[in-house]
């Protein structure tokens, strides 16, 4: 494994205390669960725990639970026809044989279907192939690395996920920030992603400015590192920032109302209370809340400097303190 797993890129506290828990997950053959929300850096993670252990040089296998499907032969993780591998050379033995001597990092495993999780938890009850099936030639030993941007908890109340099994897999469980929570990693990532792809790429060394690094803390990030990490990439590749900034401010704006128009109250109690009212009358009602969330908080970020705001929310200065007025914002 290459040396770009063999750290993690950042000093937020909780990235810290990640950071310090590796050594000792890789000297453990226990059942690690990574929780986070996509593009936190999951699977980074687990090969980071793989690569510090003695099974750094035997199989990482990644399968995505999601392409596993209870249409498939019985068996699949235990015995025959991976499909969710690809590697096809590999695809005749069971997932477990494959991943065998190494780690299995299971992808989304809140996607699994219940016929997996019945064979995932008889694996991990028994830690044995051999006395599962009983063709088995030998000991399988695996090292299972299971990670999740579901709530388990959740899908285990619904009975969409065995709670055996969330037991089993929680016992060493790990959390993930989002990238929102970590801001100050930002220009570390930054850097970090920019020399990958300055190698990668065969670009002359690049670095992205203090402006547009300055823009990145003011975003909300929901796609995480993986987010930050494919717009670095494509500023390297065109070898400057221009259209990382105009695509950056285009997605912070929209991000702004999405975001917040996510807060409003159920729809719901909207139609509950609209007492007959159209649907053109309600849908207006919500956007002007919408706006007013927006402007409040653009008021609130820029300390009450109304110019400074309305230039945050490209409209006039005029607008903006009619809106102000109209919606008596204090």
């Amino acid at each position: 494994m290459s040396n770009k797993f063999s750290s993690i890129v950042g000093n937020n506290p909780e990235i810290v205390k990640i950071k310090e828990m590796i050594p000792k997950l890789s000297r453990s053959c226990e059942t690690v669960l990574l929780k986070g929300e996509k593009g936190t850096g999951k699977e980074l993670i687990a090969k980071v725990i793989q690569h510090k252990s003695i099974r750094k040089e035997n199989p990482f296998v990644k399968v995505n639970c999601s392409a596993l499907t209870n249409e498939m032969s019985e068996n699949e993780l235990l015995g025959r026809n991976a499909q969710a591998i690809k590697d096809l050379s590999q695809r005749k033995k069971g997932i477990f044989s494959v991943a065998d001597t190494g780690t299995l990092f299971l992808y989304e495993i809140g996607q699994l279907p219940p016929a997996y999780q019945a064979e995932l938890l008889l694996f991990l009850k028994e830690n044995d192939i051999s006395k599962i099936l009983t063709n088995a030639e030998k000991k399988i030993d695996v090292r299972v690395i299971a990670s999740t941007s579901a709530d388990l908890e959740s899908l285990v109340k619904k009975r969409t996920f065995l709670k055996k099994l969330y037991n089993r897999l929680n016992v060493i469980s790990i959390i993930i920030p989002p990238l929102r929570y970590r801001l100050e990693d930002i220009p570390f990532l930054s850097d970090y992603f920019s020399d990958k792809y300055c190698d990668e790429l065969g670009k002359t060394h690049y670095r992205l400015s203090h402006k547009i690094k300055s823009t990145f803390f003011s975003y909300h990030w929901p796609g995480n590192v993986m987010e930050l990490e494919n717009l670095v990439k494509g500023a390297v590749a065109l070898g400057n920032e221009n259209n990382l900034l105009n695509q950056l401010n285009k997605k912070t704006k929209i991000n702004e109302y999405t975001h917040n128009f996510a807060e409003l109250a159920d729809i719901n109690k909207h139609m509950q209370d609209s007492g007959g009212l159209p649907l053109k009358d309600i849908c207006r009602e919500i956007h002007a809340q919408a706006e007013q969330k927006l402007m409040k908080q653009a008021l609130d970020r820029t300390n009450w400097n109304r110019k400074k705001a309305a230039v945050m929310l490209n409209i006039s200065y005029k607008s903006m303190l009619n809106k102000i007025k109209e919606y008596n914002i204090t």
